[in-house]
């Protein structure tokens, strides 16, 4: 998991020293994302599942402060074994889960900086129990956090939140502490 962790940042950090030369466009932007400006963020802790791992999404800004966004999200725990006696060995098995999204976020007022940042939408699931049981689930979330713009085309950020997934006839309400997002802008 470390070494994935590795992975993510070191391609955030690739992506944003190729996009940091990308903004000689047309027009000169001084602020922060403008209307019709797209994005690509990464995250390192999972998506709004609360499901940890890493995630990726796309972000439309369909004004200066408002965007569209549609993201995929994976995390894989290992199975083990935890040793209770001679005779009793408990089994913990590998959980893959993998969520897709899509939603809408405000971002708190429009410039350089920090910003803040809240939205929610739907979100579904496809968690596979050690490679045998598989249960899929549809429901909402909810977001916030900030994010600090450090020129028109790189953000670096904080957001947590709250997920309620309906899986097999039972809600499951989960909420993620922060995930750590890295955006770049074009």
């Amino acid at each position: 998991m470390r070494r994935l962790s590795f992975l993510t940042i070191l391609g955030c950090a690739t992506a944003m020293c190729t996009a940091l030369p990308a903004h000689a466009q047309a027009r000169e932007r001084t602020g922060g994302p403008e209307k019709g400006t797209w994005g690509a963020e990464a995250s390192i802790n999972g998506g709004p599942a609360g499901s940890g791992g890493q995630g990726g999404s796309l972000i439309a800004f369909v004004t200066p402060t408002v965007a569209l966004t549609g993201g995929l999200s994976f995390s894989r725990t290992s199975s083990r074994g935890e040793f209770i006696d001679e005779s009793n060995l408990l089994f913990t098995p590998g959980i893959t889960t993998v969520a897709s999204n899509v939603g809408v976020r405000r971002y708190g007022r429009n410039g350089l900086g920090l910003r803040p940042i809240y939205g929610g939408g739907v979100l579904y699931t496809v968690r596979s129990v050690h490679g045998a049981r598989r249960d899929n689930g549809v429901g909402g979330y909810a977001e916030a956090g900030a994010a600090w713009f450090f020129n028109p085309h790189v953000s670096l950020g904080a957001l947590g939140g709250v997920s309620a997934l309906r899986t097999d006839g039972s809600w499951d309400v989960r909420g993620s502490v922060a995930r750590l997002t890295g955006a770049v802008y074009f």
